[in-house]
């Protein structure tokens, strides 16, 4: 009977004990919000630009109207070089939840910027052309606590071709994991007149 008891308690004791140890697996509220947080809970992103509609120059030869009435004209003619517009870009994150926020990253590169036209084609990113150091990097944001990400994009694709019509600006955090990705998205507008 002894045995039996001793057991019993024995089991007890391993159903509290298993409980305890894996209740935290369970949500559960604490201050009013479920505890561990869901992924991606809080995490506000927001994206900004300097303006709206942009403006490409394409290369072009530009003569002055002649002003005498006696041919030929002699006035010269210039060439004007392409002028590509840079579009100036706010990339911020904010953490609106109660408790820190952590972010890590496989390398140095913690964002990225990228213009996709009409059809879905990433055809130009603000991270083309840099070289990332390959180290894990993190940052925590404090409740309240904001990052903000500063880039330029010349507005040209891949093959240096300027931009002409309506493209949708993608920015997001490039953390590694299974995280959600912290992402904002904005349109603009380019023009290249003729």
């Amino acid at each position: 009977m002894k045995e039996r008891n001793r057991n019993s308690s024995a089991r007890q004791f391993g159903v509290v004990l298993a409980w305890l140890c894996c209740g935290a697996a369970f949500p559960m509220q604490v201050n009013g919000q479920g505890y561990p947080p869901p992924v991606g809970a809080g995490i506000v992103a927001s994206l900004e630009m300097d303006q709206a509609v942009y403006t490409n120059q394409p290369a072009m030869v530009w003569c002055p109207p002649c002003v005498t009435n006696v041919p030929p004209c002699m006035l010269p003619c210039y060439l004007v070089e392409q002028q590509t517009a840079i579009a100036q870009f706010i990339f911020a994150v904010t953490n609106q939840y109660k408790s820190p926020r952590a972010f890590e990253f496989s390398s140095g590169q913690q964002f990225d910027i990228e213009i996709i036209d009409q059809t879905g084609l990433v055809v130009a990113a603000w991270s083309d052309g840099y070289v990332f150091p390959q180290a894990q990097t993190s940052f925590t944001l404090d409740p309240g606590q904001a990052v903000m990400f500063n880039a330029k994009l010349a507005l040209q694709d891949r093959e240096g071709k300027q931009l002409n019509g309506v493209y949708d600006i993608y920015a997001f955090l490039t953390t590694s994991g299974p995280q959600p990705r912290v992402e904002a998205t904005r349109q603009i507008a380019v023009t290249l007149p003729p």
